[in-house]
């Protein structure tokens, strides 16, 4: 008896795998933590703070970023007779600089591209996500996590 109207399990299980990948696709593509606006921001900031550290160390001079708190905005510095004033630049999608743990608001690169302080940055993107931007002790590497 050869019965042609029913689905197998295997069948079934595939549809459904079929099904749910469809419907995931929309989910990780507008699902994700920042926008590209944000993400070329983060970007942005964590190549400055290499250029300071390594124009520190080509330049044998002192560079500083210096970061203000609660405001969207960071500046680069060079140290000569005065500091001068190398870059300017405000966040322009709503990204917001929390704070830092520097005991200041510089992050320091000595003439061999050290920090004189290791610490973390922390920023809110314009979804409310949270940011660290890290500043490793000695080498001055900087990554980025996202809470």
């Amino acid at each position: 008896m050869d019965n042609d109207r029913g689905i197998t399990l295997v069948e079934l299980i595939m549809v459904i795998c079929i099904i749910s990948i469809i419907l995931l696709i929309p989910t990780l593509r507008y699902g994700s933590i920042l926008n590209n606006s944000d993400k070329r921001e983060i970007t942005e900031f964590k190549n400055d703070i290499n250029y300071a550290r390594n124009r520190a160390i080509i330049e044998s001079t002192i560079y500083y970023v210096t970061i203000i708190p609660n405001s969207s905005s960071y500046r680069i510095y060079k140290q000569e007779s005065m500091r001068r004033l190398i870059k300017k630049k405000n966040f322009d999608n709503g990204m917001i600089i929390c704070g830092n743990n520097f005991g200041g608001n510089e992050i320091v690169f000595n003439r061999s591209g050290s920090p004189l302080r290791a610490g973390t940055v922390e920023l809110r993107g314009s979804r409310g996500k949270s940011i660290e931007v890290t500043i490793a002790p000695a080498t001055g590497k900087v990554n980025i996590y996202f809470k």
